[in-house]
């Protein structure tokens, strides 16, 4: 039971169970290329189409151990980990003008419906607050993915507008708790 996904009661013990990782490594990245094989996975994400292939094409351009400077160009990239268990998904923080965006991904389908995506949602949000000094997070989440959408509600966020294929849900430093 070595992979046996720990047992927490609440929020506050999923929100300790779990951190952000900044150092990308390759075993890291042929983690999120199998994630993104995953048509469950990926059916919400708004990333390039042959995600997978970009991945594996800088798996196979680099014998680099560690990849984060690939990953944190355009703002930080972190790998959720999950104690021994190990990364179960990864976040992005983007700058914006105003404010930052967040991207959660539990890629780790096993993961999902325990709690881990709103305790890194949290952790996410408390780096753009507290660290990069933002006012406001945003969060664009495509229509149909009401999980999504329920869990950045349970955080705080609120839906400020709507597009033909996505909707943009916001939260200031003011309004988090």
């Amino acid at each position: 039971m070595e992979n046996a996904t720990p047992q927490v009661e609440n929020t506050s013990e999923t929100a300790q169970a779990i951190s952000l990782r900044q150092e990308i490594y390759r075993k890291d990245v042929e983690k999120m290329a199998d994630w993104v094989e995953d048509d469950e996975v990926t059916a919400y994400l708004n990333e390039e189409q042959n995600i997978d292939e970009t991945l594996h094409r800088a798996l196979q351009e680099s014998s680099l151990p560690i990849f984060s400077h690939r990953f944190n160009r355009n703002g930080s990239f972190f790998m959720i980990t999950l104690g021994r268990w190990g990364p179960i998904g990864f976040l992005r923080l983007v700058p914006q003008d105003p404010g930052a965006e967040i991207v959660v991904v539990i890629g780790e389908r096993s993961q999902w419906g325990n709690g881990f995506g709103y305790a890194a949602i949290i952790k996410g949000v408390k780096r753009a607050f507290y660290e990069w000094r933002e006012d406001r997070v945003i969060a664009k989440i495509q229509h149909g993915n009401d999980r999504s959408k329920h869990v950045f509600r349970k955080v705080g966020f609120i839906p400020v507008d709507r597009t033909s294929n996505e909707e943009k849900f916001v939260l200031t430093r003011e309004d988090f708790r």
